[in-house]
Formats: structure tokens, sequence, C-alpha cells
């Protein structure tokens, strides 16, 4: 099987963690793609071709990527469809404050909600500081920000947060996930062959077998 990431990222802790969840695939026998759609917008993607897919965005200004939000709405019926998941990159996930951690899973949930999109699997990523890709504007405000909520401030440097053992353990779930979307290879050849093509991996069931717990 093979799986498409697809993601947004400008400073780029967004696409290491994407190169790392790539990896994580690999070494359990996973083929997969990367897209950075802030390099190539209007690349087209055959998303079809692929068995599943993992989305990510970091969080900027209290939001996430428009560009792959337009990716989203384009593929609607096929997310809808295949297994999916997706993270997302930010350092409010960090805070020890309840009501910043509520704030972004409003932010994710009015951007799915927007989308039209509701991935079976989400998680958040600390992201990191990167001083030295911002400009000098960027970098005051950003310090601002670091300084009242405790973080380092100090611009000569740049600091990661991203807890590599947790994006470790997303691509166990995701695994799993998609393992659990298998369809059985009886039905899988009886569909294909007496009515129209159908995945090989679709989480059909697992959102029938949800609707009806509800």
């Amino acid at each position: 099987m093979r799986t498409l990431i697809l993601f947004a990222t400008d400073e780029g802790q967004t696409e290491k963690i994407a190169c790392r969840i790539s990896e994580r695939l690999a070494a359990q026998g996973i083929a997969s793609d990367r897209h950075n759609i802030a390099v190539g917008p209007n690349r087209p993607i055959a998303l079809d071709a692929y068995d599943a897919v993992i989305v990510g965005s970091p969080i900027h200004y209290s939001h996430y990527d428009v560009r792959l939000a337009e990716y989203l709405k384009q593929f609607r019926d096929i997310l809808h469809e295949m297994p999916s998941a997706f993270f997302s990159v930010s350092l409010g996930i960090l805070s020890n404050d309840e009501s910043e951690q509520d704030e972004i899973r409003k932010i994710t949930e009015a951007y799915l909600h927007e989308t039209d999109w509701n991935p079976l699997l989400t998680t958040h990523f600390a992201g990191a500081l990167t001083y030295s890709k911002y400009n000098w504007l960027k970098r005051k405000l950003v310090q601002l920000v670091v300084k009242k909520g405790g973080g380092p401030t100090d611009t000569r440097f740049d600091y990661e947060f991203t807890n590599w053992k947790q994006v470790d353990l997303f691509v166990e779930q995701f695994v799993e996930f998609i393992q659990r979307c298998k369809q059985p290879d009886d039905e899988y050849a009886q569909r294909t062959l007496y009515s129209k093509p159908t995945r090989r991996y679709s989480v059909a069931n697992l959102r029938a077998k949800a609707e009806e717990s509800a």
C-alpha cells in the first residue's frame, strides 16, 4: 500500500515531522510520498491513487493553512471513504493554561467543519521556535508572546519542542488504523467483481459501526 503525506509548512517543523512519519511508515513496510503545498500549491495530486492519507498543518495566528483547506475541499468525497488522519503543529499545545488548549481544539474543529472532513484519527504536536527564520518584526512579536508564556526568548537560538516519541506513537496508531480499514479478501474480490469498484482500504465499515453505537 502507499500513503500520501500532505502538509503545509513555511518554517520547516511540519515538514520535519512529515519526514519522520514517512521514515516510521517505511520501517513498517508502508511506502509514502510527501507533498508540501507551500512549495507546489498548483501541482495536481492524484489522491485516488493512494490507499491512505495523512494531512498536517501548523497553526499560525490562530489559523490553519488556507491553501491546504482548498485541497481538502477538492478531495472531500475521496477523504470520506479512504483512511485519513490529521496532525496539527503549534506551541500552544504546550501551555498549562487549559483555555489555550481548548482554543486549539476549537480552531481544529472549525477547520475540519469548514473543509467538511471528519478524519477518524487526529492529534496535536508541539512545534518549534525558529527565530532564525523569522523576519525582524515577526521575531519581536513572537518574542513578546513567548515571554508572556515563560518560554525561551533568546533569539540567537532556535528551540524545538516536538516530542518525537509522540510522533512515533501516532504512526503506530495510524498503521493499526489502516489495517482495521482493510477489506477482507473475499469481500473485496466479490464487491470489485460484481459491483462498482471499491477501495482496498475504506473507513465505510468503521463509520457505520460508529453511527450504530452512537
